[in-house]
Formats: C-alpha cells, structure tokens, sequence
C-alpha cells in the first residue's frame, strides 16, 4: 500500500482518465472494504488536521484498480450527506457530469441515472446504480446496469471521539470497458481523488482547523452557485 499526503496536482494526462472518476458518487455498503480500513496513525492525523488529503493506492486481487481517500471535515456527519448524497452537488464537484437522475427511493435508498462525459473524444459512460446508507455513517451502492465491467466502492463517516470533527474515507475499486493501463488509472485517481473530497468538504463549509473554505472551493471541477461561496 502505497500513502501520498495531497494537497493538488496538476498533469496533463489526467484529463484522459477523468471519466472513470465520476463514478465515485456511487456509495457502496461493502463490509469487506470497511473491515480493511485502519484508522489513521498521529503523524497521519496530525497531516489531516492541517487541511491534507492522504490518497492510498490499494494493491489487490480485485478487479480493476482500487484507491482510498481520507480527509477530516470539521462538521457533522448529516451535514457530510447533504451533499454527497444531492444530484445538484454532484454537479459541482464530479467533472463532466452531464445527467443526474434519481428514478426513485430516498436518501437513505436510492436509484440512481448518470450520464458522464468529460470531453469530446472520451466515451460516454451511461449507468445506473443503488445507493443505500445507514444511520452509522456507512454507505454504498451497487452497479444495476451500464458500461462498466465492475465498481465497488464505500463511504464511511467517523466522528473523532474527544474532538471536533468527522473522519471521511472513501474506497474505490473500478473497471471500465474501454481499455487503459492500471498504472494510468492508478495516477489518475491520486490526482483527482482528492480534488473531489477538497470540494465537497468547500461545499459543507468544513474545512480542516488550517485550511479554507475557499482554498477548498478552488478545487471543485463543475460551476459554484454564488450562495456556495
């Protein structure tokens, strides 16, 4: 397992793994990523209570590729939810979203559409998914149908017991149909990984205690709404 401590990237050939990435909002009730996830040691903490992201590159034998992201929101976690878990923030912090359907359920139990496409000569990726989370700050979803060979991923919500603040660590194992090498879709999402949760933590106003919500904000790939700000 490889850690990295991220603050943001900048690589040209980001841009040709983008689409992929998209899929995070996908939130999935995975017991055995969950029993997997250690709780980070005093230097990690320490990194995360400055604003850092760590980004791991998880080596398995899973398909696809599998990466984790950890950030610490100075909030709660309802009001982590209110944003992963709405089509209109999706739009925001997910590049090149272009449908967000919820075709029924609620917010604990949803069906969801996403059409993505990140630029003129990236595919199109078209699936659906449920999304389920409980009340003990799990979540996850299931790939119902699409153009994707595999997804499994989780979301998981820990308060800090004696501090302010909620630990979010999200997992990801993906495959998709088109072809591309695993170290590429490796690099791709260390840089974009972290990029999404910075603006999902700007979104929920929550920044780490020497961080910003604006310096978050930047980092967020869609268009903010002015009452964002």
């Amino acid at each position: 397992m490889i850690v990295f401590s991220v603050n943001h990237f900048t690589d040209p050939s980001r841009v040709l793994m983008r689409p992929m990435l998209h899929l995070l909002i996908c939130l999935v009730y995975a017991q055995w990523a969950i029993a997997e996830t250690k709780f980070p040691d005093s230097d990690q903490l320490a990194l995360l209570k400055r604003g850092e992201i760590l980004v791991q590159t998880v080596e398995n034998d899973k398909p696809g590729v599998t990466a984790r992201v950890t950030a610490l929101f100075n909030t709660d976690a309802d009001s982590i939810w209110n944003i992963i878990g709405y089509c209109k923030n999706g739009l925001i912090y997910m590049h090149g979203l272009k449908t967000c359907e919820v075709l029924e359920g609620d917010q604990f139990d949803m069906i969801v559409h996403h059409r993505v496409r990140n630029s003129w000569y990236s595919p199109m990726l078209d699936y659906t998914f449920r999304a389920q989370r409980d009340r003990e700050g799990y979540g996850g979803a299931k790939l119902i149908s699409g153009n994707l060979n595999f997804l499994k991923g989780y979301w998981q919500l820990t308060p800090l017991e004696g501090e302010q603040g909620v630990l979010v660590v999200h997992e990801i194992s993906i495959q998709t149909r088109f072809p591309a090498p695993k170290w590429l879709v490796r690099r791709s999402l260390k840089q974009d990984l972290p990029d999404m949760l910075a603006c999902i933590r700007g979104l929920a106003k929550s920044p780490a205690r020497t961080n910003s919500v604006q310096l978050d904000l930047s980092r967020c790939p869609g268009e903010i709404p002015p009452l964002a700000n």
